[in-house]
């Protein structure tokens, strides 16, 4: 079954609106492994996103899955990095302006500023990844870089506002992933992923992992935690979708 990894930013982003410790994402990356999660992901180095240092050190004390930390290549996301020591860093562009805007970093352009952090990372052990376009060449550029894994930016498929446009990019993700699978990459999915259309990018063969973020957020503020993060397992089992 597709592995499934619970994005907690927007958690902190309300934590951060009202000001308080609650909602706190450590407590709710516990609710969401006993429902299910198969990891929990958080992401530095971006303030919109509300997430604290003291979330991710104290995340690696209590996840009992996998931890993942997506962060832009900074020199202070990656020496929180290196102290933390997560199962998965995947490198992602430092800035977002707004639903739908985000894309992936471009890997053949930046390749020397990457290396270095991949490097670093990769040193200690940790499994490193980066945030692509669902386009060849960026894939193969990241595996040039030295990248163990691919985050495949779904926005594009979920936000296609056409059945064509929604097909060309189903195709798109699958012609990606099928290259970074024959690269010998992790390829994971994520960006835009909802109920909707999470167990339809899983049933990729080539994708082993999903990652969900707002989505679940949104879902977990009216039935709970928990039973958002099922609700996500029973979609990615081929359940019917919310």
């Amino acid at each position: 079954m597709t592995t499934l990894f619970a994005g907690l930013d927007h958690l902190a982003t309300l934590r951060s609106a009202g000001g308080g410790r609650d909602p706190d994402p450590v407590v709710a990356a516990a609710l969401a492994e006993l429902a299910g999660a198969d990891g929990i992901r958080l992401t530095c180095g971006r303030e919109r996103g509300g997430v604290q240092d003291r979330d991710v050190r104290l995340l690696r004390e209590v996840v009992r899955t996998m931890l993942i930390l997506r962060m832009p290549p900074q020199d202070e996301c990656l020496k929180l990095a290196l102290a933390v020591r997560p199962d998965i860093v995947t490198l992602i562009p430092g800035e977002r302006e707004g639903l739908g805007v985000e894309r992936g970093l471009d890997v053949e352009d930046r390749r020397q500023e990457l290396v270095p952090f991949l490097d670093a990372l990769k040193g200690i052990g940790i499994l490193t990844a980066v945030l692509v376009d669902p386009l060849p060449n960026q894939v193969k550029a990241a595996h040039r870089a030295g990248a163990g894994g691919v985050l495949l930016h779904a926005g594009r498929f979920c936000w296609a506002s056409d059945d064509a446009s929604r097909a060309a990019e189903f195709e798109a993700l699958t012609n990606a992933a099928k290259v970074g699978h024959r690269l010998g990459l992790i390829v994971q999915a994520g960006g835009g992923l909802g109920y909707q259309s999470v167990g339809v990018v899983a049933a990729i063969s080539e994708i082993g992992s999903v990652d969900v973020g707002h989505a679940l957020i949104a879902r977990a503020a009216l039935v709970g935690t928990g039973e958002a993060v099922r609700e996500l397992r029973n979609a990615l089992s081929g359940g019917a979708a919310r």
